[in-house]
């Protein structure tokens, strides 16, 4: 390799790399855009899930989406869940830094995220909750949905364009 197409790559490296071997294994740190898009989405999901754990009344009475629509509040149900959430914000962390684990996690925030926005639309649309309640979670259940859903299919593409380098 030379001097110009070694500057030429780096130019054009979104990524940066770092290996740190154990004895007889090696682990690769990764940071790239999906290291901050990662912990974006780890952050919310974790202040959310403390704030459920730590206080769920105040997390059902204050959140703007109009959860006591849903039903009463169920103090144990909302730490479940809560609990999940920042499970989640945990996992993402890591996929943040650690490209071998961001694909399956990723993946498990998006089949969150996605079963939990059906349920929303199987609520609405079985009538047992109004139809207006649709636009009220649309910025908190349906959004996040949707775009984790869109940036999963792009980390699926990155990851059998990697595979497929690899292989030829």
């Amino acid at each position: 390799m030379n001097r110009r197409s070694s500057s030429a790559e780096s130019l054009h490296s979104t990524r940066k790399s770092v290996r740190k071997s154990n004895n007889s294994s090696s682990i690769s740190k990764v940071y790239d855009r999906w290291t901050i898009i990662c912990l974006v989405i780890a952050s919310i999901n974790i202040l959310n899930g403390l704030w459920m754990i730590v206080a769920p009344e105040h997390w059902y009475y204050n959140l703007p989406a109009g959860v006591p629509e849903f039903g009463p509040v169920n103090v144990h149900f909302i730490r479940d869940i809560g609990c999940i959430f920042f499970l989640l914000g945990i996992g993402l962390i890591f996929a943040a830094f650690y490209l071998s684990y961001r694909l399956p996690l990723f993946t498990m925030n998006t089949g969150f995220y996605l079963l939990h926005m059906l349920v929303h639309v199987h609520e609405v649309v079985s009538g047992r909750i109004r139809l207006s309640m649709f636009w009220v979670d649309l910025p908190g259940v349906y959004i996040p949905a949707i775009i984790s859903f869109i940036l999963n299919i792009f980390i699926i593409k990155q990851f059998q364009k990697k595979r497929h380098d690899t292989i030829y």
